[in-house]
């Protein structure tokens, strides 16, 4: 009975332990968005985290409805994630869609004499592309990755590049 009990066992732990895989990883972006990221790797999947900066590099002082942005903003961005192997096991393709939400201040036409704002935030819909490299000596990866943010509200169709490079942990 207990060799049986403890077989169960066993075969349980091994089971839950395959079926819950945990693979981190925990970076930093430059570029467009500027921020802090996580991500949770699956089979040949992810979900992706970054908090940061929004407008800093491809959006300072750039026509907005009727009016202007002259700041950076703050952003969140999520972003669902499918990869392959490209070349060998230590790089990856990938691409995804998600959501991103944004805080700016926008300053409308009509009151750029006084350099009065307004609190703007946004949000639509974001598609990511990219390529990421797994280091062989230590636990790091480097990417570099592409897309765009499509605001739906308030600017319906409003459309922002996105380019940046960095660094993750992975654990």
């Amino acid at each position: 009975m207990k060799k049986s009990l403890f077989t169960i066992l066993i075969l349980f732990v091994i089971t839950v332990a395959n079926a819950q895989t945990q693979r981190w990883a925990v970076g930093f972006k430059l570029g467009e968005p500027t921020g802090v990221n996580l991500r949770k790797y699956g089979n040949s999947n992810a979900l992706d985290l970054t908090v940061g900066t929004y407008g800093a590099l491809l959006g300072m002082d750039r026509l907005y409805r009727n009016g202007t942005y002259r700041n950076v903003g703050i952003m969140l961005n999520a972003t669902y994630l499918w990869y392959t192997p490209l070349l060998s096991e230590r790089m990856i393709a990938y691409a995804g869609a998600g959501a991103q939400l944004n805080t700016r201040r926008y300053y409308p036409d009509q009151f750029s004499r006084v350099g009065a704002y307004t609190n703007n935030i946004s949000i639509g819909p974001s598609a990511t592309a990219g390529l990421e490299y797994f280091s062989r000596r230590t636990s790091s990866s480097y990417f570099l990755e592409g897309g765009s943010y499509v605001e739906l509200l308030p600017a319906f169709l409003f459309v922002s590049p996105q380019v940046s490079a960095g660094i993750r942990h992975n654990f």
